[in-house]
């Protein structure tokens, strides 16, 4: 990875929206690392970034597990000298009852949407204080901000990641490290088009459009904005 670009970070890089993310910021310049647990999705990474997927820097990792993310950000620090900006896109959706729900139904909910979104966070803090600098998005949803039935494994994770949004961006604030998230509504992929044939897709945002709007994030242009949770929802 080439010092001189900016270093970018990207967990579940190559899902639908990780991908989106990845060729945003490898289009504006920069050195992306993917980070990634999956196979299956290396076809529609390589699909959607086409020739300029070879520029990414992948690293297969389980970020729920311990240990796998500081593993990422020493590799990625010994191949270049910083870490500016983190982007977490991993998360999923599960539903149920409250009263049919299990213990470890609950612990997998909670380590997908919220634990691996706080273990890499804590992950390149170190590097980025030692920059004097860096940026952290994390994918939150619309569902963080109502529990709607059958719905709170979801809305409790995603809530929860906008609750560590807020406290570290307080808490990195005099590092010069902002910290925010998105919140999209129903995301335009291939996986929830076939879950919801029946929606109006017209109305979902698409992946590109958040990339977009996270790539503004983490430019100059944002560098006032920390600890905020924005509203990506898309049509009506």
């Amino acid at each position: 990875m080439a010092s001189e670009k900016r270093v970018v970070v990207v967990t579940g890089g190559t899902g639908y929206l990780g991908s989106a993310i990845c060729k945003a910021f490898v289009q504006a310049g920069a050195a992306v690392v993917a980070v990634y647990m999956l196979d299956r999705e290396i076809p529609y990474f390589r699909r959607k970034l086409g020739g300029r997927a070879r520029e990414v820097f992948l690293i297969k990792a389980n970020v729920m597990g311990p240990g796998e993310m500081d593993r990422v950000a020493r590799d990625v620090v010994r191949r270049s000298p910083r870490i500016d900006v983190l982007i977490n896109t991993v998360g999923g959706y599960m539903s149920g009852p409250v009263e049919a729900t299990t213990d470890e139904e609950f612990d997998r909910a909670m380590a997908l949407n919220l634990k691996s979104t706080f273990l890499a966070c804590k992950a390149v803090i170190s590097a980025m204080r030692k920059a004097k600098r860096g940026k952290i998005v994390n994918v939150s949803s619309e569902s963080s901000l109502l529990g709607e039935a059958e719905s709170f494994l979801y809305s409790a994770g995603k809530s929860g990641v906008n609750r560590l949004t807020e406290s570290l961006a307080r808490e990195l604030n005099t590092a010069n490290i902002q910290v925010n998230c998105v919140m999209p509504r129903i995301l335009d992929t291939p996986a929830n088009r076939k879950a919801m044939p029946d929606a109006d897709f017209s109305s979902w945002v698409k992946t590109d459009q958040v990339a977009r709007v996270i790539l503004w994030l983490c430019s100059e242009d944002a560098d006032p904005i920390t600890g905020s949770s924005i509203p990506v929802y898309g049509g009506p």
